[in-house]
């Protein structure tokens, strides 16, 4: 096995690679004379394309930063004026305009509290939210333009317009295509033909799996017959004679550079005043490009700027008892550009081309089954035998191999081309300046940064994504007050099942779980006093397990351990001290421990309100807010009022005229585009994509408009900002403070924009408030109260303190100027998706499709608004067809906690029955499937009530067109992180990925290695296996077994209850019932069930003599059935 530590070498390595005239290839194959042949007679010379007008005079570049290795390509890049250098800017900018309009240009937000903190102005690039979830798709994406750009002039059409692309996989020189197959899926996931020519020589497994992988998208192979040469010459002339592009896999690392350069463009067009800029390396042999291409592009372009590497390479290897080195087990498993595959196809998994080569589904497969697979493609394993390195391979060795040779791929390719990678070296970049610091985190670091940016951001992003905000916790990085700082979060790719053993670990050393260890008197009284104490503290309990056994114990004591999931690490210091006040001795066990400046991450510091009037601030109140902003101060004296003549384009004017009460007809499209306009300082502009997943399951063209990373996590900061705002432009009487009642978004919605503002802040919440909102809340600096069992109780609260105080009652939907706020959702809608049939909007107090119905419905009355609900409280269910709210019991709680509202309405309720066209509901477990699948697929934490939309058009809730064009809203992010744990579990489950059966066998030795055996031809992975004795409807010499398990799929479900049905064993699936479409899921199990009892009940006769010829008359005949 390749190790990756090796894959750092020092400027001091020799360089005895072959240049890119590609002289290791076979000698009958001339690959200059070929090069030249790409374009025709009319191409354009080897200079390339000239820059007109290049932004950066190439006089100004520092010699280091003249990058080396593209004087093969021609038009494939631009060149200064009357120069043979590239001109990497412009080859950059040429390759972003394309980027633009086929990929995504990712969000890149300031989170407030971050930067609090840190103590600078933070922003976070989200690279984890790009097509198909990572930067690899622009690297890929720009070797398709880069070639594109050499044959231009032969091509003489537009990139739209190319008939598809050509590639040669010479199977003597494979290693040069290790970074093809993201290209091909890319291009074919872009509708575009792509043609794969393979010429003769022995293949590797790997090379046959990313084959697979392009021919299950859709890729046409052609195994040539001819030498290399003729296979090279006939796939030249058909990208000619089909005007298509031929892919030059020599040059592929050169187009990589400008394809992950185009990220630091973005940045900078995005904030050009950024002073450090922080990067994330896993592997330097897989992420060399995005590092260096980012470090030269800033440089170039912003040559002040730091730029700033952080990698966790220490936790990739080990060294056993014998001192050998090996790649140990990691949170955070880098599958090179390998995992992200999985994302632009799921055939493109490695789980799924196992089941492809294990067609005779045996849990592993043959030398032959894999030339079986050839030969489905279209290949002759006389000329392309296959490299076979056992006489099996199971998944995990599959998996292992095709890494293996993956690894060992790059580090030949980097051999190769020594010419052009030695000016990228690490080292050569610290010693030119160019990476001004490379830090070193480790993964406990970047255990909390991931939990932290899935409760910050609302993004998903894997243990190289998380490396950039680890970094910060180090310590190591020196920034100073109000530094301008961007971190790259850059990869959302996580295996399902490494999520979960991430997601526990992080919890764990964030302390929301541990697991104490008593000796307790063995009695009922001692171990209801501590459960008493873990109850009474908001802990919930896990397991609680009791040894009897132990040589330590003293006599009638019992140890006891209990596992239990908390909030925070003051809940367990709590519990602790309580304990120990009761006399009880405890232990704890599997408690990571943080230093000093780690923990400091835990306990975020509070944002202040401002000491100062908000007309005095230097700036506009509705800018975003930066770490030394003067409306960060603490407000220790009332405000005072001043007027002044700014306009409410910089700083809000007060003193216009009293405030004037409106009416909910006086919302209209102009005056929520005027919304638009004052909160747009305020707000994020959403992210708002096409799901091409969702389309396809859902039958549609689906659009999901991403409120959940939305500043403060949802949508309310619309309404509240556009309240608060309007209210100081047009009153006489300036608000004095605010107050709100809210389970949690609104709530941060309104602390946000009063310490922008400078006015302070109370908060009423609920009991049911989640602890994840209420503590963002506190930390924007606001007051926290919870008071009351419902919303509607702690709106009474609010009230009463509005009247107290003399402040200003912020509502979190019955208000007009919060319900046209949320209007300006409607403006986005309609401004990104124009022919909009369909928007699905979630539902709580309908302030939000209020607000979006009465925009839309007054641009095209056509346009369906559909409202939803949770089952649970679902007070609007019949409010079409009654005109009257359905009573919902006060205790009546739901997961989805944002929408828990059993009055809704209002101001708004005309709206709420006259401009909606239906309402429906989805159950518990639809959300929390939602979720789960949602976290995915978009790469985005959803709350319950944030996907209510989402989870009605996947189950069916709502009919539509297969040319219909939706857009669901996902409103709010906002779950808390131990709620996430449960509902994951669940998930897990909805997906096809983990299951739990119990059945009921005989109580002998070997009957349940006989069952894994069964569970190892399915690839399933053991979770959880239990015994039960003794209990239940069960005889003396029988067993239950709970089994849980990890699964690939439902289809390796099925595949391994069919084979217990023919063992004669019937297992319970646990929670079948909520598994979506269960009957259908688990058809083939079902049948397998009806054919073995069948069989059985024809065959008990027959079974019956032989065995009472064999044992006698007087044998207990029970047991053959």
């Amino acid at each position: 096995m390749v190790n990756p530590k090796k894959h750092f070498r020092s400027s001091d390595d020799e360089s005895d690679g072959d240049s890119l005239s590609g002289s290791s290839l076979s000698s009958s194959f001339d690959s200059k004379k070929f090069r030249s042949n790409l374009n025709d007679s009319t191409a354009s010379t080897k200079s390339g394309i000239a820059s007109n007008g290049a932004s950066i005079d190439a006089s100004s570049i520092k010699p280091e930063l003249i990058l080396k290795g593209y004087e093969d390509i021609n038009d494939g890049v631009i060149r200064f004026p009357d120069s043979t250098e590239i001109d990497f800017v412009s080859s950059v900018k040429r390759v972003h305009k394309y980027i633009q309009q086929y990929l995504k240009k990712t969000p890149q937000y300031q989170y407030e509290l971050l930067s609090q903190l840190f103590k600078c102005d933070l922003e976070l690039k989200l690279e984890n939210l790009q097509l198909f979830g990572d930067i690899y798709v622009r690297n890929a994406f720009s070797v398709l333009l880069g070639n594109y750009f050499e044959q231009s002039v032969r091509l003489n059409r537009k990139f739209r317009e190319v008939g598809g692309f050509v590639l040669v996989l010479d199977p003597l020189n494979a290693d040069y295509h290790i970074g093809t197959i993201g290209s091909i899926l890319t291009a074919l996931h872009l509708k575009m033909k792509f043609i794969i020519y393979i010429g003769p020589g022995d293949l590797t497994l790997s090379q046959v799996t990313r084959l697979h992988m392009a021919n299950a998208r859709g890729a046409k192979i052609i195994f040539h017959k001819g030498d290399i040469s003729s296979c090279f010459e006939r796939a030249l002339q058909h990208a000619k004679d089909m005007h298509m592009v031929f892919i030059d896999v020599k040059t592929i690392p050169q187009y990589f550079l400008l394809g992950s350069a185009t990220m630091a463009h973005e940045m900078i067009e995005t904030s050009p005043d950024r002073d450090t800029v922080i990067i994330p390396l896993r592997m330097y042999s897989v992420g060399w490009s995005y590092v260096c291409a980012m470090a030269y592009y800033y440089k170039i372009v912003k040559p002040k700027t730091r730029i700033v590497v952080v990698q966790m390479t220490e936790d990739l290897y080990g060294k056993d008892s014998d001192g050998r080195e090996y790649i140990r087990q990691s949170l955070f498993p880098d599958r090179l550009e390998i995992g992200w595959l999985a994302l632009v196809h799921e055939q493109s998994d490695l789980t799924n081309i196992f089941d492809a080569f294990d067609c005779r589904d045996h849990g592993k497969f043959t030398l032959a089954d894999v030339e079986k697979n050839l030969a489905n493609m279209g290949g002759d394993v006389e000329r392309n035998k296959i490299i076979f390195s056992k006489s099996s391979l199971s998944q995990t060795e599959f998996v292992n191999e095709v890494v293996t040779q993956t690894q060992h791929s790059i580090s030949v390719l980097e051999h190769h081309n020594q010419y052009f990678m030695n000016q990228f070296k690490l080292d050569t970049l610290l010693n030119n300046k160019i990476i001004d610091q490379l830090v070193d985190t480790t993964e406990d670091q970047v255990a909390v940064a991931f939990i932290k940016c899935l409760e910050y951001t609302h993004t998903l992003t894997n243990g190289k994504g998380a490396i950039a905000l680890g970094g910060l916790m180090t310590g190591q990085i020196q920034l100073q007050p109000n530094e301008k700082v961007v971190v790259l979060i850059s990869g959302g790719f996580v295996d399902p099942i490494d999520f979960q053993t991430l997601l526990q670990y992080g919890l764990d050393i964030t302390g929301q779980s541990f697991e104490i260890e008593l000796d307790l008197p063995d009695n009922t009284t001692a171990l209801s006093k501590v459960l008493s104490v873990i109850g009474e503290n908001k802990v919930s309990i896990v397991e609680v397990l009791m040894d009897r056994s132990c040589e330590t114990l003293k006599q009638y004591h019992v140890r006891t351990t209990i596992q239990c999931h908390s909030r925070n690490f003051e809940q367990q210091s709590s519990v602790f001290e309580i304990i120990k006040k009761l006399g009880f001795k405890y232990n704890l066990r599997n408690t990571p421990l943080l230093e000093k400046k780690e923990s400091e991450f835990l306990s975020p510091p509070f944002l202040k309100a401002s000491t100062q009037s908000i007309m005095k601030q230097p700036t506009s109140p509705m800018m975003p807010l930066s770490s030394t902003s003067p409306s960060f101060q603490h407000n220790t004296t009332t405000t005072t009022t001043t007027t002044t003549t700014s306009s409410i384009s910089s700083t809000p004017s007060i003193g216009k005229g009293p405030y004037i009460k409106r009416n909910i007809s006086d919302i209209t499209v102009e005056s929520i585009r005027e919304a638009q306009n004052r909160i747009k300082d305020i707000m994020h502009p959403p992210p708002i994509y096409h799901s091409t997943t969702y389309s396809k399951l859902c039958g549609a063209k689906v659009t999901l408009m991403l409120e959940n990373v939305q500043k403060t996590g949802s949508f309310k900061i619309r309404g509240s900002s556009n309240m608060v705002l309007r209210a100081l432009e047009q009153s006489e009487i300036k608000p004095i403070g605010l107050v709100a009642a809210s389970a949690g978004n609104h709530a941060q919605g309104v602390a946000l924009i009063s310490a922008k503002v400078g006015l302070p802040c109370t908060i009423v919440c609920p009991e049911y408030a989640p602890d994840s909102k209420l503590s963002s809340t506190r930390q924007y600096g606001a007051e926290v109260i919870k008071s009351g069992k419902s919303l509607e109780e702690a709106v009474k609260c609010a009230d009463d303190i509005c009247r107290e105080r003399n402040w200003t009652l912020v509502r979190p939907y019955n208000d007009v100027d919060v319900i046209e706020g949320q209007g300006t959702m409607g403006c986005d809608i309609y401004d990104n998706v124009p022919d909009v049939d369909t928007v699905i909007v979630n539902v709580g107090g309908g302030g939000m499709i209020a607000g979006i119905a009465l925009f839309l419905k007054k641009i095209n009355p056509n346009i369906r608004i559909i409202g939803v609900q949770s089952a649970n409280v679902s007070p609007l269910a019949d409010f079409k067809q009654t005109n009257q709210f359905r009573y919902i019991e006060p205790a009546v709680l739901s997961l989805a906690d944002g929408t828990n509202v059993k009055m809704p309405g209002g101001v708004h309720t005309r709206v709420l029955h006259e401009l909606v066209d239906e309402y429906v509901t989805v159950s518990e477990n639809e959300i929390a499937s939602t979720i789960v699948h949602l976290l995915y697929n978009s790469r985005t934490v959803s709350e319950g009530a944030g996907c209510l939309g989402l989870a009605a058009l996947l189950h069916h809730k709502i009919k539509v067109r297969k040319d219909e064009r939706v857009v669901v809203i996902i409103c709010g992010g906002n779950i808390d992180m131990s709620t996430l744990r449960q509902v994951y579990e669940y998930g897990l489950r909805s997906l096809g990925r983990s299951f739990t059966v119990h059945l009921t066998t005989w109580d002998y030795p070997g009957n349940l290695s006989k069952i894994i055996s069964l569970a190892a031809r399915a690839e399933l992975k053991v979770r959880e296996i239990r015994h039960i004795r003794g209990g239940g409807d069960i005889n003396w010499n029988e067993v239950n077994i709970s089994l849980s398990f990890y699964s690939n799929s439902f289809h390796h479900q099925n595949f391994f209850l069919s084979l217990l049905a023919e063992e004669g064993l019937f297992p319970k699936i646990v929670g079948r019932k909520y598994i979506k479409d269960h009957h259908t899921t688990y058809r083939v199990f079902d049948k397998s069930v009806e054919k073995k009892s069948k069989e059985l009940k024809e065959t008990f006769s027959e079974r019956q003599k032989v065995f009472l010829d064999n044992y006698g008359k007087q044998a207990n005949t029970s047991t053959l059935m």
